[in-house]
């Protein structure tokens, strides 16, 4: 096999692509992503093991839809190579990972989203501290994915009636003609956090360490700052995360009276079998079939002396 240089293939395969920009970005993400492994690993020639390798190491830090999206990524790439006469195309026999339709990320309670909300107002002394009140309070009642977060602008903050509003970019588009109500509350935390920045960026949220000041946060970043304050609240488990929060919204809000119709709404699905699952959810949790037979058995036995 040939020697290559990873970052100048994925930037030239990048270019060559007729995608959308944003589209663009995600593979590059990917596949950057996917050099980071080789560099760590030392893998200077990846081979068809390496990439199964690679698959598992995805499979026990993201969900199947992530594993799938960046299988389909290196597929593509890999042809690329191959038929350029880079590199051979290792991932042929590489087999897709079924994506899982079902929910594998607890919803909070009102309790647990309210003592959230109040861990991260109590560290909200600093800029960082701020930026992370106004991403959990902005989840917490608008719902946002983190690529939404990711993607929002300080020019996305509007009036529409006489609401605050957020413009939204969301899931598969390419405009924001999407938007999320956002009440007085949440919007002076964020306008708290941007005074307090005091910058000409034009992100919502962007990073305020040393080594990366000012650049826009990344889907990863914002997961990341959500699972600190979730795990400093005591819920340290892999079930609960920053989707937990989107999650968390329409399952109270659906076990409050709130229709599906209005739920399909507030979540931006297009597929209202999409906002089902939640309402499978809360079936499922009220759903005490096993403990009542158990009742029936067990109890019954110890009532008999038997």
């Amino acid at each position: 096999m040939n020697k290559i240089n990873w970052k100048q293939e994925i930037k030239r395969y990048i270019q060559t692509l007729d995608r959308k920009p944003i589209t663009k970005d995600s593979y590059c993400r990917i596949l950057n992503s996917f050099n980071e492994y080789l560099e760590s690993n030392n893998l200077l020639e990846p081979t068809k093991e390496d990439i199964i390798a690679y698959k598992e190491f995805l499979k026990e830090n993201v969900g199947s839809a992530t594993v799938q999206k960046i299988i389909v990524v290196l597929r593509g790439f890999f042809i690329d190579l191959a038929s350029n006469d880079i590199y051979p195309n290792i991932m042929l026999g590489i087999r897709g990972e079924k994506i899982n339709r079902t929910f594998k990320r607890s919803p909070l309670t009102i309790d647990e989203v309210s003592k959230l909300l109040r861990r991260a107002k109590k560290l909200a002394t600093t800029i960082e501290g701020k930026r992370n009140y106004a991403i959990v309070a902005l989840i917490a009642t608008a719902g946002l994915r983190t690529i939404e977060v990711e993607r929002a602008n300080k020019e996305d903050l509007s009036i529409y009636g006489n609401t605050h509003v957020l413009f939204i970019q969301g899931k598969g588009r390419d405009d924001k003609s999407d938007y999320a109500k956002i009440s007085n509350e949440v919007y002076n935390i964020i306008e708290d956090y941007i005074f307090a920045r005091n910058d000409s960026e034009e992100a919502l949220f962007v990073t305020h360490s040393r080594n990366s000041k000012n650049s826009r946060l990344t889907t990863k970043n914002v997961r990341g700052i959500i699972k600190e304050l979730l795990r400093q609240i005591g819920l340290d488990d892999p079930h609960y995360s920053a989707h937990s929060l989107r999650h968390s919204l329409a399952t109270n809000l659906i076990k409050n009276g709130m229709s599906i119709n209005e739920a399909q709404l507030l979540l931006r699905h297009k597929d209202i079998s999409t906002t089902m699952f939640y309402v499978h959810s809360i079936n499922r949790e009220s759903n005490n079939g096993e403990l009542i037979m158990s009742d029936m058995l067990f109890k019954k036995e110890f009532k008999n002396g038997k």
